[in-house]
């Protein structure tokens, strides 16, 4: 009964995750990829906060294909790239938990880089985001560590050492006891503050006195007040889709204990949440569309420009009226050919400059030498 009930939770995995990666996977390339390209784009690229959400889409990226990738080869094929060998376990395990500590990092940082230049505490230049992002980079690097250096091909932790047992990329509790304890007891709970309960805290907070401060922002300029608020409306919708979507995988590995790893109901549950925290991965460029005015023209001139793709601004039928007063955020968006309603509009203005300065010339002549 027992050894029954296994093999159909292992089928029903495999066929959840052979099914489910692929559709993620090539959303999250298609994704990441054009929302990285529009981020940099010359308009985008003067607000600091799309720099780090376009280093986001990188990482975001490197966290799908090292770890959904590597789990759907898995499932689909029965092949694993880190049974080649100890430094391709090695190596694949670190970019798999680098990408993914990366992530939140970014978030938490860029929520409160956010913060302080919408409320005018801090200068943010392209300079100091640049060495903010190597030091943070560098800390995920350094921090780690262990685990390209403890990490190798050997015996399974969970199960009996016996000839027939294929080799897993673990660590080896027998040479390394002290490690063992610290990765099997400590290391996943410090993860899961420092990776997933202070970054999250940083973000809602951050976020709530965002709010607060765009609100108290509305007072001024419409140019920079628009401006700020597209951009931090896209802040809002990734930070709030990744804390809704990731913390259930973090929070069911951090108190999941190691024995319960051999349960079978194991395995479909943590390829659910797997599956529900890549997600969060490759959705990034639909709320950037959704939320993101700027974002969403730089994406149709970016179309327009590589794609021969077309948005006849002029044909729309809900522009009515003399557009008088223009604010330099309009001027900046608007598209040229509609600054004016028709060419009654061009050719009266053209007559009135015309006017003006006959009538200067007139004048310049009836006066005295």
């Amino acid at each position: 009964m027992n050894s029954s009930l296994t093999y159909s939770h292992v089928n029903l995995t495999r066929w959840v995750s052979s099914i489910l990666s692929p559709i993620i996977l090539l959303g999250c390339a298609f994704g990441n990829i054009i929302s990285f390209i529009v981020l940099l784009r010359p308009r985008l690229r003067r607000q600091t906060t799309s720099i780090y959400l376009a280093v986001l889409c990188v990482a975001e990226m490197g966290t799908c294909y090292t770890g959904l990738l590597r789990q759907f080869l898995l499932d689909a094929f029965a092949l694993d790239i880190r049974s080649i060998n100890s430094y391709t376990c090695r190596t694949h395990i670190y970019l798999t938990y680098l990408f993914l500590r990366l992530a939140p990092l970014l978030l938490a940082l860029v929520t409160l880089q956010r913060y302080l230049y919408v409320s005018q505490r801090a200068i943010c230049s392209v300079k100091s985001t640049c060495i903010q992002l190597f030091c943070l980079f560098l800390f995920a690097c350094l921090a780690e560590l262990h685990l390209f250096i403890f990490y190798e091909l050997t015996y399974p932790d969970t199960r009996p050492r016996t000839d027939y047992i294929p080799f897993e990329c673990t660590v080896d509790k027998l040479h390394h006891p002290k490690y063992y304890i610290f990765r099997s007891q400590f290391y996943p709970k410090l993860t899961l503050f420092g990776y997933t309960i202070i970054p999250l805290a940083v973000i809602i907070i951050g976020n709530v006195l965002l709010v607060r401060t765009v609100r108290q922002a509305s007072k001024r300029a419409r140019s920079s007040t628009q401006k700020k608020r597209s951009v931090t409306r896209m802040l809002y919708a990734v930070s709030v889709l990744y804390t809704v979507l990731t913390s259930p995988a973090s929070i069911f590995l951090a108190i999941a204990p190691t024995s319960y790893q051999l349960a079978p109901a194991f395995r479909l549950q943590w390829t659910l949440l797997r599956l529900l925290f890549y997600l969060c991965h490759s959705v990034n460029f639909l709320l950037f569309c959704a939320s993101g005015t700027l974002f969403r023209q730089e994406f149709f001139s970016f179309m327009s420009s590589n794609c021969g793709f077309r948005i006849n601004w002029s044909n729309d039928q809900n522009l009515e009226g003399s557009i008088v007063g223009i604010t330099k955020y309009e001027e900046e968006t608007l598209n040229p050919n509609i600054r004016y309603i028709n060419q009654s509009d061009i050719s009266s203005a053209r007559s009135e400059r015309y006017s003006s300065r006959q009538t200067g010339k007139t004048s310049l002549e009836s006066q005295p030498v």
